[in-house]
């Protein structure tokens, strides 16, 4: 006794029923290592199933790799890791049950195995993520049942600060399973710097150069856009910042405070050590103001300078220009170790400064 036999072919996890590979269908996935069971459907449930499995190659593969369960409408395979990845071909053929009813024509079915060299990528997974620094880069595979990334996580999405290749190992709905790699590129921020904080005086400038090959644009506060820029100075403070983006869409920015010198509250050096050591040997006023190594007197436009012992006869004085004291008098004769007083005026700019306080000769 003859008749047509329908064989359903279904992975153990699926629920309904129907043709498992149908044309037009995609072949369905399992991964090297994982346990999975795939089962058949005669007419009547008596029939008896004889399992044959074909490698890539075409080489059978041992039945050490797989167990029948019942009368052999169930089969369970270990994908071994020592199984190459590709294409494998199911057989199966029913025998003649307790009337006589079968077929000799095996019913295949091809079932794709993954490895983490040879797969098959579901469709739909990015293969690559780009981000600037410091940002971390999203490995969103997309939606599936599970997943296995190398490092041994779960979460659906994997965070890195870190350039490279990152596999994962995902599984769908129909327990269809593949490898699939996502490159992760971190990109470094572009090179921008304006130099130390800085002080500009009188008619002083500076020339802020940001220039960087990779750099596409420039952004300054100043409503600039080119990559440098001169800074001059004015009377309050300035603070100068400027943005770039460069050929990959990674920006960075950097910020220079430029200060001013307030002359109404100038540094007096209160002491010097004319010894001839060459370590202030003479009296330079004023003192750089903190932080910075900028001489002013520079840019004094004249410069009135008394010194008076301290019975207010007058021992040292200079007009016009800026002189350093030596620590001697009018005469050039050498000043002993002692503490007088100076009267300074100069003018800067039209505007006229005056200090008045105590140095002393240290000796």
């Amino acid at each position: 006794m003859k008749k047509f036999l329908y064989i359903l072919f279904l992975s153990a996890s699926l629920l309904t029923s129907g043709a498992f590979h149908a044309s037009g269908q995609n072949l369905p996935m399992a991964c090297v290592g994982s346990n999975e069971s795939y089962w058949v459907k005669g007419f009547n449930g008596h029939s008896d199933f004889t399992w044959r499995i074909l490698d890539p190659s075409n080489n059978v593969v041992p039945a050490t790799f797989y167990t029948l369960v019942g009368r052999g409408d169930t089969i369970r395979v270990h994908w071994d890791e020592s199984l190459i990845g590709g294409i494998y071909t199911f057989e199966v053929i029913e025998s003649p049950d307790d009337l006589g009813c079968g077929t000799a024509t095996p019913y295949t079915q091809e079932i794709v195995l993954n490895s983490p060299t040879i797969n098959i990528p579901f469709e739909g997974v990015p293969t690559s993520v780009v981000v600037c620094y410091p940002n971390l880069a999203e490995l969103n595979p997309g939606l599936f049942s599970s997943y296995l990334w190398q490092d041994g996580s779960t979460n659906r999405i994997y965070y890195t600060g870190e350039s490279g290749t990152y596999r994962v190992k995902l599984t769908d709905i129909s327990q269809s399973c593949s490898y699939n790699e996502i490159e992760a590129t971190i990109n470094p921020l572009p090179t921008v710097w304006l130099g130390n904080d800085t002080m500009l005086v009188g008619d002083q400038s500076l020339l802020l150069d940001a220039f960087n090959p990779t750099v596409l644009t420039y952004q300054w506060n100043t409503n600039d856009n080119q990559s440098s820029l001169t800074v001059y100075s004015k009377p309050e403070p300035q603070t100068i910042w400027v943005k770039v983006t460069d050929d990959n869409g990674c920006t960075n920015a950097d910020t220079i405070l430029i200060s001013t010198a307030d002359f109404n509250n100038l540094r007096i050096p209160a002491a010097f050590t004319p010894n001839g050591d060459g370590i202030n040997d003479k009296w330079y006023f004023p003192a750089p103001p903190k932080g910075t190594q900028q001489d002013l007197f520079p840019y004094f436009d004249e410069v009135q300078v008394r010194v008076f012992n301290r019975w207010g006869r007058l021992v040292w004085q200079t007009d016009q220009d800026f002189v350093a004291w030596d620590g001697r008098d009018l005469s050039g004769k050498v000043l002993p170790m002692d503490s007088y007083h100076y009267i300074i005026k100069f003018t800067i700019d039209g505007k006229t400064f005056v200090y008045k306080g105590s140095i002393t000769i240290v000796r």
